[in-house]
């Protein structure tokens, strides 16, 4: 249990990635009720076009960021505009093939531009880790721990203290009179589906710096932002924040702890999202956070 403090640290640190990618997509679903499965790969694509320029072009943080800002910002409207909102309004079930459509056109795009080599953000100079009462971590991974709390918080403001939180609050709940009351539903729809866009692209970016970068990463992220979503509660944004604080938690845990001198090697850890979503539909499909319907 000596390292039990370190791995609370490294499931902050988890449970900060994850909830960066999954208030993004909790945001789209609880407006659109669009399951978006190319949300992570909008994650890969924010971070290869931080990489090229940051890396590949020895541009500065702010150039780069920048860059990325206006290739996400680009991709997810005219994503949105042609994978998204002709099939929307149709079916439930047509904006998952086109969005699994989109995530395979950003996975082949990235690894014919980029190839399939893994790349690295950090090549090139070394991190090194500092130590308080036992306790390793990096620079990096502190930004990652506050940024996801100052992000996070900042949405909180938006949704809560804002006209702009207000009208997307209205809109969530019943879209027709949120129309009647003047709300603009087509403008809403495009800033919740890009800033839930760029939120992912961040999440990419900061992973870039704390493992690594390949054009595949997008799949697995989306797992994981969909399984804290299930854990949390189909739109219910803070629940899904807090499930993403929960399966970065299980996961560092299941894989640090022995179990009867038995432990788990890390190349299982993926594989909790995946158990715990067929857990939690099976005996809490509504979500851990979700309150109950009641029934007439």
């Amino acid at each position: 249990m000596e390292i039990l403090p370190q791995l609370l640290v490294n499931s902050l640190i988890s449970g900060s990635i994850y909830a960066l990618a999954s208030a993004g997509l909790a945001l789209v679903y609880g407006l659109l009720r669009v399951l978006n499965f190319a949300h992570g790969h909008f994650m890969m694509v924010g971070a290869y076009a931080f990489y090229f320029l940051a890396v590949e072009q020895a541009y500065g943080l702010p150039a780069s960021a920048a860059f990325a800002l206006l290739v996400i910002v680009l991709l997810a409207a005219l994503s949105f505009k042609i994978f998204v909102e002709p099939f929307a309004s149709l079916s439930f079930f047509l904006p998952f093939v086109t969005t699994l459509s989109l995530a395979t056109i950003f996975e082949s795009s990235v690894s014919i531009i980029f190839d399939v080599n893994v790349k690295s953000l950090t090549s090139g100079f070394e991190i090194n880790s500092l130590s308080f009462a036992g306790i390793f971590i990096t620079p990096v991974q502190i930004v990652i721990i506050l940024s996801a709390l100052v992000l996070l918080g900042l949405i909180a403001f938006i949704i809560h203290s804002t006209s702009l939180g207000r009208r997307i609050r209205a809109l969530s709940q019943d879209d027709y009179a949120g129309q009647a009351l003047g709300v603009s539903k087509k403008k809403i729809n495009y800033l919740v589906f890009i800033s839930g866009a760029v939120l992912a692209a961040y999440a990419g970016i900061l992973i870039g710096y704390e493992t690594n970068l390949q054009p595949t990463m997008g799949n697995a992220y989306t797992i994981k932002a969909f399984a804290a979503m299930i854990l949390g509660g189909l739109g219910n944004l803070w629940g899904t924040i807090a499930g993403a604080y929960v399966l970065g938690l299980v996961e560092n845990l299941s894989i640090g702890i022995d179990f009867w001198g038995y432990s788990l090697p890390a190349g299982y850890k993926d594989a909790f999202a995946f158990v715990m979503i067929l857990l939690v539909l099976l005996f809490k499909p509504r979500g851990l956070f979700n309150k109950e319907a009641r029934e007439a």
